[in-house]
């Protein structure tokens, strides 16, 4: 049943290909009058079409190279990738993909299948509550409006400062002080926001394994006896921290470890 349904999917997520392309198009054309990269992703779909992967990689990654991108670009990149063999890259992809459009329920079918075929099989750990909420926190507003109200406090709390300090007393020093409350309370609460997201505490670095085996070692250097396990080409892994030519990634099951940077390919 599985084999059936992996079948299925790998035909729908290619039927799809040519929509993906024609929408890639017409925001290439809405940029810039069509022409060479138009022409580009055409050649990359034909070749595509015709069973030439590495062709049709070469297409619309040089596209990309022009400085143009987009969901749809990135999913047929995972597609061709994934018919070449390269699951990594497939993956990496896709993930993009959904970083661009995160609704993207084709992207998200084919990433899953993906996934189900790398070498490392990883159970995510459950989420607390509270960090879930806090991410969610961290995520929901945009950065100008976070930026805005931020503003506005500031401005408040000063002018709610300025009006206590020159004002003896009664109703209007009572309002001053009420506001000066609320000023502060929002500044605190969506100051602190603001700054998580400044320094990516809301979006921390992920990357895809790249290379076909990686050990992971207990400190950022090339000796086997630091080695505590192995993890393979297409495992997704959050960056902690970097040294030199070494990150400190953590996998989805909060194993923690050192690999060199280039064997992953930030998301």
């Amino acid at each position: 049943m599985s084999a059936v349904w992996g079948a299925m999917a790998r035909t729908r997520a290619v039927g799809l290909l040519r929509v993906a392309v024609l929408l890639q198009i017409t925001v290439l054309m809405a940029v810039r009058p069509a022409g060479a990269q138009d022409e580009i992703v055409a050649r990359g779909n034909q070749a595509y079409q015709e069973g030439d992967y590495r062709a049709a990689i070469e297409a619309y990654e040089a596209v990309q190279d022009g400085g143009f991108n987009g969901p749809g670009l990135e999913y047929n990149l995972g597609n061709a990738y994934f018919k070449a063999g390269e699951l990594g890259r497939a993956i990496l992809h896709w993930e993009r993909t959904l970083e661009l459009a995160p609704d993207d329920a084709d992207a998200q079918a084919n990433l899953e299948l993906a996934r189900s075929l790398t070498a490392d099989v990883v159970e995510p750990m459950p989420t607390f509550w509270l960090t879930s909420a806090l991410s969610w926190w961290l995520r929901a507003f945009p950065r100008a409006w976070l930026t805005t109200i931020v503003a506005i406090a500031w401005a408040g709390l000063g002018a709610s400062l300025v009006v206590r300090l020159l004002t003896d007393g009664g109703a209007v020093r009572s309002v001053s002080a009420w506001s000066m409350a609320v000023a502060a309370a929002l500044l605190v609460v969506f100051g602190s926001t603001l700054a998580a997201r400044e320094v990516g505490l809301a979006d921390p670095d992920r990357a895809i394994v790249m290379a076909e085996v990686v050990a992971v070692r207990s400190a950022p250097a090339q000796d086997e006896n630091l080695t505590l396990f192995e993890i393979h080409e297409g495992t997704h892994v959050r960056l902690d921290q970097r040294t030199g030519e070494w990150a400190e990634v953590v996998l989805d099951d909060g194993k923690v470890g050192w690999v060199p940077l280039s064997s992953l390919e930030i998301i």
